[in-house]
């Protein structure tokens, strides 16, 4: 879904522009796009980049005492950008970071002992 402002800057999902799109995907290579429903239906977006080591260090070590605390960890670092709601209401804000921590686990790897 897109819109266009006076100015005629196109306006996408999460009230985002596609100019800052293409700055965070020039910055962070890939972007992640996460939808979630409020409780008026109303459907919302945020805009992830992918951890760096350094995130995925800092979560580890918040999950060792306390998984939402790493889930805010993950969230601060990650978070790009998108409906304003996502940010304000604790609910949401954990049910898409959970979301994108599932999204972001280690991929299966085969190993050959040879």
């Amino acid at each position: 879904m897109t819109d266009k402002t006076q100015n005629s800057q196109e306006v996408l999902d999460g009230s985002i522009t596609q100019a800052q799109l293409n700055q965070w995907k020039y910055k962070h290579g890939k972007v992640i796009k996460l939808s979630i429903q409020d409780d008026d239906g109303t459907m919302l977006y945020a805009y992830f980049c992918k951890p760096t080591i350094a995130t995925r260090a800092a979560v580890l070590q918040a999950s060792e005492m306390d998984s939402f605390k790493a889930l805010q960890v993950l969230f601060k670092n990650c978070y790009l950008g998108g409906d304003a709601t996502i940010e304000q209401d604790d609910d949401l804000r954990l049910n898409i970071t959970t979301s994108f921590s599932d999204h972001i686990k280690p991929k299966p790897v085969q190993v050959t002992v040879l």
